[in-house]
């Protein structure tokens, strides 16, 4: 008869010792923090909490900017009359730090009751005085123009009348830029613009030599676009177009952050400090010789910070304070004395619309 087959646990070899190099290999990668994830010995950064601001000059708000003045951040919201003629879009201001304008700062008349788009910034030399200055987006039917607004005296001055046939949106003041580099209807006006023309490709507008018509430098694909003057040379954060339906009138898009040299052409390779998160709307600042940048998505305010050129890009925790960020839209963001002030409208052209607003020091966040 065979014999039975025995139930016993067979004895493993015996082996010796780990090398002394496996025993480092396995230590450092015991250490080694996930992918995406904070090193250990990083406390992660509390979330940047939302409060309101009251905007009481602004029913129905529509649009946020925020702009320096006297030093200090100055937040603007806009709301569009076009019930019925003469339509105009209605500019506050709401001093955050106790100094600047408060109240109403501009008015920008329209032919159609479409919402334009717009951007302000303090006239050169004035940003002490709380002058301001506005590039607005004016619907035309087929296509849209691009003109400059001195919120002072109200003075227009075409920047695309060089091109009839394209049409212009999104319109935004290079941050940094001098003054000077566009035609302006007074010597305080800033300088050049970005745009996205016929909705496809971003462009930056500056004026030929001996004040002839201003020069499109093109940057490339964008459905959005903010650039940021610096040194070594200029910034650009773009949004590219994305699958997905579109929220209160914006495409979802990617965004992508490049380099670019003097004529604004690319200087270096793509950042994605959201990687392939699809956003709707943002904005971006310099921080020294980093950036920051808020973006509105689906579910969530978005906000990466970059410490400096060629350093990975860190998305920080938003505390949205009892706020329903699908709300959410009109995100801006500025850097003043290494303040970083952002902001979001929640609830746009509705009587429940309000400000979210939140600030931080920059130099104690990686």
């Amino acid at each position: 008869m065979p014999s039975p087959r025995s139930t016993s646990t067979p004895r493993r070899p015996r082996r010796g010792p780990p090398a002394p190099a496996l025993l480092a290999c396995l230590a450092a990668a015991a250490c080694r923090p996930a992918p995406g994830s904070a090193p250990m010995n990083e406390t992660p950064p509390p979330p940047l909490a939302l409060s309101p601001a009251a905007l009481p000059d602004a029913p129905l708000a529509d649009t946020l900017r925020l702009v320096a003045l006297d030093g200090a951040p100055v937040l603007l919201a806009s709301s569009t009359h076009s019930a019925a003629p003469p339509h105009r879009t209605d500019v506050w201001a709401l001093p955050l730090a106790g100094r600047g304008p408060s109240g109403a700062v501009a008015t920008i008349p329209q032919l159609l009751p479409a919402l334009p788009r717009w951007d302000a910034s303090a006239a050169d030399g004035a940003a002490d005085g709380g002058a301001l200055s506005f590039v607005v987006e004016v619907a035309g039917g087929a296509v849209n123009a691009l003109v400059r607004l001195d919120g002072a005296s109200g003075v227009r001055t075409s920047l695309t009348a060089h091109r009839p046939f394209a049409s212009f949106s999104g319109p935004r003041f290079v941050r940094g830029a001098g003054a000077g580099s566009l035609p302006a209807p007074s010597p305080g006006v800033p300088g050049a613009v970005s745009a996205v023309v016929d909705n496809a490709t971003a462009v930056v507008l500056e004026a030929a030599a001996a004040g002839g018509a201003p020069v499109d430098h093109p940057i490339g694909e964008c459905i959005d676009v903010v650039v940021l003057a610096g040194s070594p040379g200029p910034t650009a954060v773009c949004k590219r177009v994305a699958p997905g339906a579109s929220r209160g009138g914006a495409l979802p898009g990617t965004v992508r952050v490049s380099a670019r040299d003097a004529a604004y052409g690319p200087a270096g390779a793509e950042d994605a400090p959201f990687g392939d998160r699809r956003v709707f709307e943002l904005d971006a600042d310099r921080a020294g010789g980093g950036l920051v940048i808020v973006a509105t998505s689906a579910a969530h305010l978005l906000v990466a910070h970059r410490p400096a050129p060629g350093a990975a890009f860190r998305v920080l925790p938003v505390d949205a304070g009892g706020a329903d960020p699908a709300t959410f839209s009109a995100p801006c963001v500025l850097v003043t004395d290494r303040t970083v002030t952002l902001a979001v409208l929640s609830k746009a052209r509705t009587p429940d619309a309000r400000a979210l607003v939140a600030t931080w020091p920059l130099d104690p966040r990686p």
